[in-house]
């Protein structure tokens, strides 16, 4: 082989070692070990993690009243998606949609539900908060516990829904809703308290809405109880993290196809390197002879 193929090889093993090794900054990705990012949720809750054919993995979700599955709705579902999580739900599945800007909306109308999540309106506390009204606090329903929330939204509930909806976290009194985004109540605004995570019942299945999937991102899941709010909903299920609807840059996704492509190497870098580098050296040994 030539200096300039030897070259080349070494080129794409570098970069192989790169992508698996270097972090992402990718809001709620695995593999961000930084404050947006997942890695300790997905560690916390043992979670099998999907990154390819969203809708089919769904489907072959086995004793679906087992199992829990987490998505985070940046992105638009398709409709063969949206038929998964319907028909998710309706064995028995528990699926939580975690959405701040509305953008899960397509899921709740898909499935006919009576909740929205308010669009495009963050939901502030000027007096119950962690360090600024960004950040308000919600009391967990019938505890005296609470979960910090970090520019997040409300869960709406439809008049019809209010038998059937189930509020799981409420904001303080003194929370509104800023509709027009100038950073004071105004008349007419929704004020607190507002549900900021709800369930319902869907077939034999759980929906639940968090209207904030920053609760459970690297730098919040240790504030107040957000972990253990969690960890309560999932209970002893076997828990699914969606990561294919969340906004990914180039990295993300070669990470994704790298994971795709080798299985679960990918999930320990250590073992993924070292066997690189067995197969280089075993290679160049090769090539001196």
């Amino acid at each position: 082989m030539s200096k300039k193929k030897n070259a080349i090889f070494i080129s794409i093993l570098t970069l192989l070692i790169l992508i698996v090794l270097y972090p992402t900054v990718t809001d709620f990705s695995i593999h961000n070990p930084g404050w947006n990012g997942f890695s300790r949720l997905k560690e916390e809750l043992k979670a099998e993690v999907i990154v390819e054919n969203f809708a089919n993995t769904i489907y072959s979700i086995r004793n679906p009243e087992e199992t829990a599955v987490i998505t985070i709705a940046y992105r638009q579902y398709s409709v063969d998606e949206l038929e998964a999580l319907r028909n998710y739900l309706l064995q028995g599945g528990t699926l939580i949609l975690m959405d701040d800007y509305g953008k899960g909306n397509t899921v709740l109308e898909y499935l006919k539900v009576p909740i929205i999540i308010s669009s495009n309106a963050p939901l502030y506390d000027p007096f119950d908060n962690f360090k600024n009204k960004r950040f308000p606090r919600a009391k967990i329903a019938g505890k005296d516990e609470y979960i910090v929330l970090n520019h997040a939204s409300a869960v709406m509930i439809s008049e019809h829904g209010l038998e059937s909806v189930k509020i799981l976290a409420l904001s303080s009194p003194f929370a509104y809703l800023d509709v027009n985004n100038n950073e004071i109540w105004d008349k007419g605004e929704p004020k607190g308290p507002l549900p900021v995570a709800v369930s319902i019942k869907f077939g034999k299945g759980t929906l639940i809405v968090i209207s904030d999937p920053s609760i459970v991102i690297n730098s919040m899941i240790d504030f107040e109880n957000n972990l253990e709010f969690v960890r309560n909903i999932v209970s002893e299920k076997k828990v699914f993290l969606d990561q294919t609807h969340i906004p990914k840059s180039l990295h993300e996704q070669l990470k994704d196809m790298l994971a795709y492509a080798v299985g679960n190497y990918v999930l320990n870098p250590i073992i993924l390197v070292g066997t690189l580098l067995v197969l280089f050296t075993l290679i160049s040994r090769k090539l001196t002879r």
